[in-house]
């Protein structure tokens, strides 16, 4: 399995709320309220997006556009329309979206579908912390997009059929679509990105890290990783420090945690199988590691809420800031 395959496998989805929204012009929409991973595609007509504290971005129709980090944002007809909130288009009690979503002043329409992705117990790997606040791939003829009409045509279609089945379907397409989006994000990097991202690019290093994520329980060295991907050992230590912003063997030992809380919170395995299964032959010496990098001891983790959500945000914390992507 590839390095960015591993990576989303370990991602597992647990909701998706997905909605259709038709505005007449002028018209405005703001995500003030709402958190989570949220994403829009412009089934028909046109408008602009915008950030907090960033310039308004011109959509089309079949735009997507995603906001990994939740960033609360608005969308509008034009940059100086007036705007309600999206939950004040919502009804009942609790608050639940109707069939569609409407709003606007009477005049052209634009169509659109509306998704908030909900991950498990919170978790995200530290991928999400290495993508831009808003990724924005461009819709048209490009054969590279094929992908994103049949996607954005199965939600919409299945949007507005709203038969039995659909809560469970939309989990499964909201999961393809996170995947296809982080996909063509990471294929459109220039070849000199910096970063983890970056590192997946480069052939050497990411050959470094498919090593490391194929068998993250053999004892790797950094002499053997060096060896095994052509590369002298200062060399090979400087450009991945340079890339991924920590030593191979910090990366290991964070990989290691990352798959031992996963294994703790899923498998049920005792801490001394989960030690096994990352390559320590000591549960004292795992239990040692797992407390300084997770904050709690394996087993206290298992226990606990504390699993909900602390693996996946400090993973790779010191990697470079990403910026708004466009694909």
């Amino acid at each position: 399995m590839d390095v960015l395959s591993d990576i989303l496998d370990s991602v597992h989805m647990s909701g998706a709320l997905l909605g259709r929204a038709e505005f007449s012009a002028p018209w405005g929409a703001s995500t003030e309220g709402i958190s989570g991973l949220m994403f829009h595609i412009i089934l028909s007509g046109n408008g602009f997006l915008t950030l907090e504290g960033e310039e308004p971005t011109p959509l089309a129709t079949g735009d997507l556009i995603m906001m990994p980090h939740g960033h609360t944002h608005t969308l509008q007809s034009d940059p100086l329309s007036p705007t309600v909130k999206f939950t004040d288009l919502m009804v009942g009690e609790p608050l639940r979206k109707p069939a569609v979503m409407r709003s606007g002043g009477g005049g052209a329409i634009t169509s659109l579908a509306c998704g908030r992705l909900v991950f498990d117990r919170g978790e995200m790997h530290p991928l999400l912390a290495q993508l831009p606040p808003l990724i924005h791939i461009r819709g048209g003829g490009n054969s590279a997009r094929e992908w994103l009409e049949i996607t954005s045509r199965l939600i919409s279609d299945e949007i507005r059929a709203d038969r039995m089945g659909t809560a469970a379907l939309f989990e499964r397409l909201g999961g393809v679509l996170f995947i296809q989006v982080v996909r063509a994000y990471v294929e459109s990097l220039p070849q000199d990105q910096t970063g983890w991202l970056g590192a997946l690019r480069d052939p050497r290093i990411g050959g470094a890290l498919e090593l490391i994520h194929g068998t993250p329980a053999h004892a790797w060295s950094i002499g053997e990783l060096a060896a095994k991907i052509g590369m002298s050992r200062s060399s090979f230590a400087g450009r991945f420090k340079s890339l991924v912003g920590e030593t191979p063997m910090q990366y290991l030992t964070r990989w290691r945690m990352h798959r031992a809380a996963h294994y703790l919170r899923t498998e049920g395995l005792a801490v001394s199988q989960v030690a096994d299964r990352v390559g320590y032959e000591s549960s004292a010496t795992f239990s040692k590691a797992f407390k300084r990098y997770i904050g709690t001891a394996p087993a206290a983790y298992r226990r606990s809420e504390v699993g909900i959500d602390r693996d996946c945000g400090d993973f790779l914390e010191a990697s470079p800031k990403a910026i708004n992507g466009r694909v």
